[in-house]
């Protein structure tokens, strides 16, 4: 065991250096050679390009390190350039990952022992996972993090918004179409409980809004517009059933308002105001 374990190691951290090696490079190179060569580039085309470096140069004579005035668009293209490098380094990275990851066996669902091989597998095949926000985190403010939810397995229906939620178990998980995940909620396909490690699959229906600071355990099955309240807990295996408010650790009845009837009653709606005049 412990000889198998320790290769898995290796082979995760090698990996991962590797991977780190493969998606640096080019993204390097390509970020070098674009910030020396595109004022050559830029500048071969003629106008406007050359003209405009030419009345920078003119106006501001002497007043900025020759550099400037050498590498005139790669200073003005640094920023678009290096986002479009990290922007490459991330996407080789991601893929390079999840290569990799195969590499180590997967758990079916079930209870395995704490400190023993299995337990120890699965948690390095989550290391790569855990590790993409590092990188990650500046896409993340600006897009939506369900296409890299997604890379690592996990399924997800149409219009549903992640945003600032977390998974921590994309392989176990399936969410339905149109849902909604308030700040930092959390859905884990994995639960510690008395020295075992508990793997599951989540399932949200459609329509399913998760509040704020709300956690879905591990074999929750949410049904069809569901809400669930903010800093809620799901326990793992329970069943919160369709059109309810899971709140307290109870599953209430919901109403579903729909659109029209909830636009009408809408804050500063014209159909609010005349309600409230009536009133």
């Amino acid at each position: 065991m412990k000889v198998r374990i320790l290769a898995y190691g290796a082979y995760m951290i090698l990996s991962i250096l590797i991977s780190l090696i493969v998606a640096a490079v080019p993204a390097f190179l390509l970020f070098a050679w674009a910030f020396w060569n595109i004022d050559s580039i830029l500048n071969g085309f003629g106008w406007p390009f050359i003209d405009i470096q030419s009345a920078f140069q003119g106006t501001f004579n002497a007043g900025f390190p020759t550099l400037v005035y050498t590498r005139f668009w790669g200073i003005i293209f640094l920023i678009p350039v290096a986002l479009f490098c990290y922007a490459l380094f991330l996407g080789i990275l991601i893929g390079m990952f999840k290569l990799s990851r195969r590499g180590i066996p997967h758990l079916e669902d079930g209870y395995y022992k704490q400190e023993t091989e299995d337990w120890l597998l699965y948690e390095f095949a989550q290391v790569y996972y855990i590790l993409i926000p590092y990188f990650a985190g500046f896409f993340s403010i600006f897009l939506d993090t369900s296409p890299r939810h997604m890379l690592f397995g996990a399924k997800i229906g149409k219009n549903t918004i992640i945003g600032n939620g977390r998974m921590f178990n994309p392989e176990r998980t399936i969410i339905g179409e149109g849902c909604f995940f308030g700040y930092d909620a959390i859905l884990s396909g994995h639960v510690y409980e008395s020295g075992c490690l508990y793997l599951k699959t989540v399932k949200l229906g459609n329509n399913v809004t998760v509040g704020s600071n709300a956690v879905i355990l591990a074999g929750a099955d949410i049904g069809d517009n569901v809400l669930i309240a903010a800093t809620s807990v799901v326990p793992k295996d329970k069943v919160v059933p369709p059109n309810t408010i899971w709140v307290r650790g109870k599953a209430l009845p919901r109403k579903p308002v729909p659109c029209e009837e909830a636009e009408a009653y809408a804050i500063g709606s014209p159909s609010a105001g005349a309600a409230t005049s009536e009133d």
